[in-house]
């Protein structure tokens, strides 16, 4: 296979390469003490080569395997970079799971250390470290939490300093024994069911799929990227390491709570997300409008209008707006889109949306409001990315060409398959579902369907394993329905369900806020918020709502009854994944009585 970039084949190539090109450019920024405090590329550099001779010191050698166990901070990043430059495999660990899961990663992995933030997460590892032998290593970046299994980050530093002293060893004399195949880091797909796998994915697999999703957007270097999605997942790792070989810094957000303020003092070139964010935005906006007066509220309704119009006509494709639009939407931006604009930072260039499909409505929206979103897909078995939205060329509700050396096709059942550099190496001592999921072709069978339209786009239909069979066999694809669903104001969540049953119910959680709002403007009545979901005047307004929303949808699609739900779907309850995708079969458990009483009643219509 001829490549299309003379790639740089490994992590510590790229590394270097960034910083010998990028030295003196902020490389991180993070608020500590009310202000930002930024570091360079030269700065990082030293601190990642600190970091490797004092992992190296304590005996980790190429091929261990190390966790990390983080809320995202320069230091996620930083001990990964070590790790790598080491040949040690990194296990990436989501800070939220609860003890139980991570022994399960640190056993199957055969990790035999572990950087955690805080007290928190050490507690986790002290819980389980008996069922874990071969464990030796917990660094901390909270300080003063040392002991015989424990050493804090800055003694770990320390470390690092006297052997660097030595003048024998350097950064990069490590990093030119690592080879391209070898294996770079291990992610386990958090999964919807079952015990999460290992996905295996090579240097090459990373720096490869770094360096051609990078070209597709064509970052410039010194922008700033806005952090917020955990660096645990794939997508953010992804980022992580394309924003540095193109020279950006990257800000960590303090937490999602913060993303508001943050984004005003940061003011992103970038922000890299996934829809649920863009949902929780536009829902903020539209609840600030219920509450103003009649003339905002027209107004904005008028250059809301306005806006998407002009968007899906000229904007998403970058072009200036002409004949009618080029007066009306100039006004509307004054008015209302432009207050939104500056309201997220006001110097955005490009947002990037994946790990689900974004609704096109709010797509519209954010590019009225001057912040186009570029679509893309992948899966944590490719690396991750393979399709991203060239700019200038946007379909909402698609996700975009495949990037540079990555091949496509549709199988004759519908599912995509992936071939090319970013596949993974296969699933950790998994032979069995490595041989199911990657064919002697090797294409990767990514259990998603798709449609591929004339121009190359991908469009993502459902996942297979969620298909709906009726009883009357029809075939019913959730993820579109509800995503049309999304577009009401009162719709916070939703998950249709009706595998084998005569007719789809859609599970809903109400955007609280406004329906609390509306049930006011009617002088509703009611003790508390669940006794307002129970009220009838509430179900029919949710009744009407659907009507409107399922007018184009088959008879045998649409939801014959709703079932209202007062707690939205939460990572704690294991109804997210911590990537925030919905976990269908926990939803369907935990719901299952209030389901089939709404099936055990008028079953026959």
């Amino acid at each position: 296979m001829k490549l299309s970039l003379n790639y740089l084949e490994t992590v510590p190539d790229m590394f270097a390469y960034s910083c010998k090109k990028y030295g003196d450019l902020v490389r991180f920024g993070e608020k500590k003490e009310g202000g930002w405090k930024t570091f360079t590329f030269s700065e990082i550099r030293d601190i990642v080569e600190k970091i490797t001779l004092g992992l190296n010191a304590l005996g980790l050698k190429h091929g261990d395997r190390f966790a990390i166990q983080s809320e995202n901070c320069k230091e996620w990043t930083m001990m990964d970079l070590a790790c790598a430059h080491l040949g040690v495999v990194s296990v990436a660990i989501y800070p939220t799971l609860p003890a139980n899961q991570v022994q399960y990663i640190l056993e199957n992995s055969g990790a035999i250390g572990v950087f955690v933030s805080d007290k928190t997460q050490l507690d986790k590892i002290i819980e389980i470290k008996e069922n874990l032998p071969d464990f030796k290593y917990v660094i901390s970046l909270e300080e003063g939490l040392d002991d015989d299994l424990v050493m804090s980050y800055s003694t770990l530093l320390k470390k690092g300093e006297e052997v660097k002293a030595q003048g024998k060893l350097s950064l990069e004399s490590f990093g030119k024994k690592v080879k391209k195949d070898d294996l770079w880091t291990l992610i386990y797909t958090s999964g919807t069911t079952g015990n999460p796998k290992g996905v295996m994915l090579s240097q090459f697999n990373i720096s490869s799929n770094a360096q051609s999703a990078m070209e597709r957007i064509k970052i410039p270097s010194n922008v700033r990227f806005l952090s917020f999605l955990p660096l645990s997942h794939s997508f953010e790792r992804i980022v992580s390491h394309g924003s540095y070989y193109c020279g950006a810094g990257v800000y960590f957000a303090e937490s999602l709570d913060k993303i508001a303020d943050n984004l005003k003092e940061v003011k992103p070139h970038y922000m890299f997300s996934v829809p649920r964010i863009f949902e929780k935005v536009y829902a903020k906006i539209h609840n600030g409008i219920t509450t103003a007066s009649p003339l905002k509220k027209k107004i904005f309704a008028w250059a809301k209008k306005v806006g998407e119009e002009t968007a899906r006509k000229y904007l998403v494709n970058e072009k200036r707006p002409r004949g009618k639009y080029g007066i009306s939407y100039p006004i509307a931006k004054a008015l209302v889109f432009n207050k939104i604009n500056k309201a997220l930072g006001g110097e955005f260039i490009y947002a990037v949306s994946g790990g689900a499909p974004l609704a096109e409505h709010i797509g519209y929206f954010f590019s009225a409001a001057g912040i186009n979103i570029l679509e893309g897909f992948g899966l944590t078995e490719t690396s991750p990315v393979t399709h991203l939205t060239p700019p200038g060329k946007i379909k909402f509700g698609k996700v975009g060409l495949p990037i540079l050396d990555v091949e496509c096709m549709i199988a004759p059942d519908g599912e995509l398959l992936i071939r090319g550099l970013c596949v993974m190496q296969g699933y950790y001592k998994n032979p069995i579902e490595t041989k199911e999921a990657i064919d002697e072709s090797g294409w990767f069978h990514t259990g998603d369907i798709g449609l591929i339209d004339e121009e190359g786009f991908l469009k993502i239909t459902d996942r297979k394993k969620n298909i709906i069979v009726t009883a009357g066999g029809k075939n019913i694809a959730p993820a579109p329905i509800e995503n049309v669903m999304l577009e009401s104001k009162f719709i916070e969540q939703v998950v249709i369900v009706g595998d084998r049953r005569r007719y789809p119910i859609a599970l809903i959680v109400p955007a609280r806020e406004e329906l609390e709002t509306w049930a006011q403007e009617r002088a509703i009545v009611y003790s508390n918020y669940f006794a307002l979901l129970g009220n009838q005047e509430v179900y029919a307004l949710f009744e009407s709502e659907l009507e409107d929303f399922q007018i184009q949808l088959a008879r045998y699609e649409k939801s014959k009854k709703i079932l209202l739900i007062g707690e939205p779907f939460s990572i704690e309850n294991e109804e997210l994944t911590p990537s925030l995708k919905v976990r269908r079969k926990k939803v369907e458990e935990h719901y299952s009585k209030q389901i089939e009483a709404l099936y055990g009643v008028d079953d026959d219509q």
